[in-house]
């Protein structure tokens, strides 16, 4: 039970953690992350057996086992694979742009069939990387015949010259609820309702089904009531309850006296994480993660109709030719209007390590970032009113999309300072984020900047995202894989996605550019504290912490060990029978 519905099952249009958590269970990739019991995340072989790389390091050659099948029978064979990567860089992922992973790395000319169980694949540069990256979702093999019996493909009508009408989808109207027969993993789609629940059910088909136990179907259920997601895993209803941090004292509790028992008050609170003990009835472990919490500044915002929102006149030419917030002062000035210590210490209940760049603790390269950006909202107006953005826009009218410049003599100091009321998005059923608008808000607020906005259901939260219609959005974002470039380059690359901020510095991609093939420690070190110091001059996001906290789970289920990446597995969970009222066997 939690909250978020996946926005579509089609694996190479998805890039949202709510996707992912069943496209994971539904296709397999070629790699994938798995935790190796120390708390750390190793890539193992899934669909493929092993690689060559050629000694110039840009070709690799695969070698598949010969014995997966689809869910509906079909065999899978290279062809299959080739077919899928180029699906993903043809078709190009309008909605989620997640196939930049991918288009990174290599185009469609790289792909070479060989024989049903080879393919090689050759990429631009050499990249250490690259195995890493399709170990994530976006590298999931789809069935090439049924997707090409499915594919929508309209050309072009002759008699409208002034428009292109052609179109292809891929697929992926018939990939969107990936039927029986599109993947490879250990689960199908029996059911879903759209903002409701998702059902899987076995694939009876899947070829490591000796390796645990699939005999039993899983159900997903969105609850956005946290309260409610408590009680059901309280009474056992659900296995899995996305509960919050002040839950948790009902299931764990830290053993201060050392005497192996729960003591009264040992639950008041949980500051000593990495202590903590399980209360009877559960397991309650501490997990380090490398999940970043964030708050996107969009340079580009859109209005309600998807047109830009151009506000602010760049060049002095008496003309609007941008938004307000493609100037660096106006993004910086957000940056120091939100409290973050508050948020990591109180909203978080100290479940974010303080973080202050791209790169997570922990990852190479961390020590090229340090502390900027604080909570300072005398700094915060400074930077405004230095940067010509005073108090001079009538608040009222802003909010019928007029921006009324009040006459001098009739201003009274309450008047706004930019000309437009910036929207800020967080999704329900996620209370942080909740609380995290509403400080960022009051904050602006008392500086003179308008803002609006109200938790919105997941899909229409995503559908803003893809949109642009936001100007501020608090997010997280879970590593596709484990190097500093994915956090570096999705964050503020423009050649990738920028998490939709329409971030563009060119002296800094050349910077991240650089360092995604260089080879060298130092070299990529230097380089990366470069971008950190051109970053927080003209910054696109607020890097909020890293998430770190405590797990907790009935003590009947059984799951693999920890990975600080990727989705649950849910075939790699057991959940032990019980016998005359007793469990037999037990987890840790």
């Amino acid at each position: 039970m939690g909250y978020g519905d996946a926005a579509t099952l089609d694996p190479h249009d998805a890039y949202d953690s709510a996707s992912g958590d069943q496209i994971e269970n539904i296709y397999d990739t070629l790699y994938r992350y798995e935790g190796d019991g120390d708390g750390n995340a190793i890539i193992v072989p899934r669909l493929a057996t092993g690689y060559t790389v050629s000694d110039d390091m840009l070709t690799y050659t695969f070698t598949l086992r010969d014995d997966v099948h689809f869910s509906n029978g079909d065999a899978m064979t290279a062809e299959d694979v080739v077919y899928s990567w180029e699906r993903v860089n043809e078709y190009g992922a309008p909605e989620s742009h997640v196939a930049w992973i991918t288009q990174q790395n290599f185009d469609t000319d790289g792909l070479t069939y060989i024989d049903d169980t080879h393919f090689s694949v050759t990429l631009f540069q050499p990249y250490a990387g690259f195995v890493s990256t399709i170990a994530y979702t976006v590298g999931a093999i789809v069935n090439m015949d049924m997707c090409e019996a499915n594919r929508v493909v309209t050309a072009d009508d002759p008699a409208t010259t002034d428009a292109d009408e052609s179109s292809d989808d891929w697929c992926h109207g018939w990939m969107d609820e990936a039927p029986l027969g599109a993947g490879t993993g250990a689960y199908v789609l029996d059911t879903w309702s759209r903002e409701d629940k998702i059902i899987l059910t076995p694939n009876w088909m899947h070829w490591d089904a000796g390796n645990f136990n699939i005999n039993k179907f899983t159900e997903m259920t969105n609850v956005d009531e946290s309260n409610t997601r408590l009680l059901a895993f309280t009474d056992g209803e659900a296995d899995f309850g996305a509960l919050n941090f002040e839950d948790l004292p009902n299931f764990c509790y830290i053993d201060a006296n050392g005497n192996g028992e729960f003591d009264a008050g040992e639950d008041d609170a949980l500051d000593d994480k990495p202590n903590i003990a399980s209360k009877d009835g559960y397991i309650c472990v501490y997990r380090e993660s490398f999940t970043i919490t964030l708050a996107a500044l969009n340079l580009d915002p859109n209005d309600a109709n998807e047109d830009p929102i151009l506000n602010y006149d760049t060049d002095g030419d008496g003309v609007d030719d941008a938004n307000v917030m493609a100037n660096p002062n106006v993004r910086t000035a957000i940056a120091y209007a939100f409290d973050y210590d508050t948020a990591r210490r109180t909203t978080y209940d100290n479940n974010l390590a303080p973080v202050y760049g791209p790169i997570p603790n922990g990852f190479l390269y961390d020590e090229s970032q340090y502390e900027v950006f604080t909570y300072d909202l005398t700094y915060a107006e400074s930077l405004l009113e230095d940067a010509g953005f005073i108090r001079q826009y009538d608040c009222a009218e802003l909010a019928n999309n007029n921006s009324v410049v009040v006459p001098v003599a009739d201003r009274d100091g309450d008047e706004c300072r930019l000309p437009s009321i910036l929207r800020i998005m967080a999704n329900e059923g996620n209370d942080y984020r909740i609380a995290m608008a509403a400080q960022i808000a009051q904050s602006l607020g008392s500086i003179g900047v308008a803002t609006n906005g109200d938790a919105k259901p997941w899909a229409e939260y995503l559908d803003m995202y893809f949109t642009g219609t936001f100007e501020i959005r608090f997010s997280g974002w879970a590593p596709d894989y484990l190097d500093p470039d994915n956090y570096w380059s999705p964050f503020a690359a423009s050649t990738e996605d920028v998490y939709g901020t329409g971030y563009n510095n060119p002296a800094l991609d050349a910077l991240l550019s650089a360092a995604k093939v260089s080879t060298v420690d130092s070299e990529r070190l230097d380089l990366y504290s470069q971008a950190f110091e051109l970053w927080v001059e003209d910054p696109n996001m607020i890097i909020i912490g890293q998430g770190n906290g405590i797990g907790a789970k009935h003590n009947d289920i059984c799951s693999a060990p920890w990975a600080a990446i990727g989705s649950a597995h849910w075939f790699d969970y057991d959940k032990l029978p019980m016998v005359d009222g007793e469990l037999v066997g037990s987890c840790s």
